[in-house]
């Protein structure tokens, strides 16, 4: 015999969902893909190891800010923008569904290199945009890489 209470979501039981539904919702949550099939954190990894050390590279050498403001807003302008896309592009999304989003991205980032830097507006325009294509460009590689597309 089975107590109601055991099965309340205040007490510990239960899922907070009827007919398992939290379950399912959880599953596909946690298999959530992007369109080359790799895990969210993952794909943010790739992103960070290719976006910022070009973001860093240029803006850096371009004498915009020091290393470390490089380095900080790079990431920052990535930890921001990638979960955004990630939510955004959903399970399978269209190739325009995906081209959309990356400009929306590209755009994105360069509005806050443009904070962080408050300068040279058409060379962060730039500069987003080669860090963005290179990330785009390393999934595609390992999406080819692994059959995936």
């Amino acid at each position: 015999m089975q107590h109601a209470e055991q099965d309340e979501p205040e007490h510990g039981g239960g899922n907070g969902r009827v007919d398992g539904e939290g379950q399912r919702a959880g599953r596909r949550q946690a298999e959530r893909r992007y369109l080359h099939g790799v895990p969210q954190g993952l794909a943010l990894l790739l992103t960070l190891a290719v976006e910022v050390p070009l973001y860093v590279a240029a803006l850096v050498s371009l004498r915009l800010v020091p290393v470390r403001r490089a380095l900080l807003v790079a990431v920052a302008a990535n930890l921001v923008t990638h979960p955004a896309l990630w939510w955004a592009l959903g399970d399978h999304p269209s190739l325009g569904a995906l081209v959309l989003a990356e400009v929306v991205v590209w755009l994105a980032e360069a509005l806050l290199l443009w904070l962080a830097v408050r300068r040279a507006v058409r060379v962060l325009l730039v500069v987003a945009a080669g860090a963005n294509a290179a990330s785009i460009l390393a999934g595609a590689l390992i999406a080819v890489l692994r059959g995936a597309a």
